[in-house]
């Protein structure tokens, strides 16, 4: 009995002598080409999403992770919170600007290095936050693509991480080669490197590949075409997708860009949540939700669909209708009507699970205030009044020339929306 005591007591302590380590905190692993985060000693691919909305939706799609672009210590302290009772990892942003002149102005940085300071003193312990994100495109339209700037952004780097080991420090580009071969002259620090794209996403494993950069990414904002790369009407519109055919290029861009590249250690779609930008839904990953006027409560478009499919890499027990065209008096582009004119419009589409269907129409005018960089756009003016109908064609007039865009919200009553829009001019 006793030798079998002792037996026993020798495999556990020969067990306890060979167990890998588990290191508390984040680091970066590298097989080969291969590169992984490691929380806690565990491996975690990271499928994000942009923002902190809906984030009970995001989780039960298979989301582990989500970004933020800035915040003070109290928003910081709130986001912490939400990713602890959601069971999620946060990549924290810190906002820098875009304006290349700040970041020779002595007050700036001091001020900056405090801010910094601050954040790493106060979240060091902290389990939820992943990673540093310090900065979101600085160099966009190369505003801030310097050695100067780039040097500050491996200063705080620094800072960040001789007061706070336990995260990893990035920084986020927008889809553009130059910035990263400027990050690996003056920016070694880093633990990695943010990527936003979309469009051009499946270019950027060769853009990193060729560049001077050689540690891992992670895609930090990826969705559909954007309006700056989509085809115009004659009057300068932006053609926007159909919620269909973003669906298909979401599932198509993750498994061809985001999951191909053993350098890309995850992604963070964009946008989980709604936002005005060109239109109320190009980015947006749920409609909008109390519009006067407007019956839609933040349905789930296509695009959170595709992100279930290719996360859990499963298919959803529920599906989105799948809108294949609208169109204007036939025409699905460039269409032109007159003043009081009947505009004539259908929207073709289909459902899987043979669901109710109820059509949302509304007449907005085409956006003419508008930013650059994901900044705030105002919601266009409406023209007439919104209408619902239970058929997928609509008969409406409009009494002033301009530049309009026809909006159709297709609800299958199960917590799921499609949308199409149609940019028109009345002459």
């Amino acid at each position: 009995m006793n030798r079998f005591f002792l037996l026993s007591c020798l495999v556990v302590a020969m067990a306890a002598c060979c167990r890998t380590p588990q290191k508390d905190g984040v680091t970066l692993s590298q097989k080969e080409n291969l590169w992984q985060i490691n929380i806690n000693g565990r491996p975690i691919y990271i499928n994000g999403v942009g923002g902190t909305n809906r984030l009970d939706v995001a989780v039960a799609s298979g989301a582990n992770a989500f970004r933020t672009w800035g915040g003070d210590v109290a928003e910081i302290q709130k986001n912490s919170q939400l990713a602890s009772e959601n069971h999620m990892y946060i990549m924290q942003g810190i906002y820098l600007p875009k304006d290349s002149a700040l970041y020779t102005n002595p007050q700036f940085r001091q001020e900056k290095i405090e801010e910094v300071t601050l954040l790493a003193q106060t979240f060091k312990n902290d389990t939820s936050i992943f990673a540093w994100g310090i900065g979101n495109e600085i160099e966009l339209a190369n505003a801030a693509n310097t050695p100067t700037a780039w040097q500050f952004v491996d200063t705080l780097a620094r800072l960040m991480k001789s007061i706070d080991t336990r995260h990893l420090v990035a920084t986020v580009i927008s889809h553009n080669p130059t910035a990263l071969d400027m990050i690996a002259q003056y920016a070694p620090h880093l633990d990695f490197v943010g990527i936003n794209s979309y469009g051009d996403i499946l270019n950027v494993k060769n853009i990193v590949a060729e560049s001077d950069y050689n540690g891992p990414y992670l895609i930090t904002e990826w969705g559909p075409t954007g309006w700056w790369e989509t085809r115009l009407t004659d009057w300068k519109a932006p053609i926007e997708q159909t919620s269909e055919q973003k669906r298909i290029v979401y599932e198509e861009r993750y498994r061809n860009a985001v999951a191909s590249d053993p350098r890309c250690m995850g992604s963070f779609v964009f946008l989980w949540g709604q936002k005005e930008e060109r239109t109320p839904t190009w980015f947006s990953m749920f409609v909008e939700d109390n519009v006067p006027g407007l019956p839609l409560n933040g349905e789930k478009t296509p695009m959170v669909e595709a992100m279930e499919r290719v996360w859990t890499k499963s298919e959803p027990k529920q599906t989105a209708p799948v809108v294949k065209r609208l169109t204007i008096n036939s025409i699905d582009y460039n269409p032109y009507v007159g003043v009081n004119e009947t505009v004539h419009a259908v929207v073709e589409v289909s459902d899987r699970e043979n669901d109710r269907l109820t059509y949302v129409w509304e007449i907005l005018k085409e956006a003419t205030i508008t930013a650059t960089g994901g900044a705030y756009e105002p919601r266009p003016d409406r023209v007439g009044e919104v209408i619902t109908t239970e058929e997928n064609q609509l008969d409406v007039a409009v009494q002033d020339e301009g530049y309009y865009r026809l909006y159709v919200y297709v609800l299958d009553n199960t917590g799921y929306v499609a949308t199409a829009n149609i940019p028109f001019a009345v002459q």
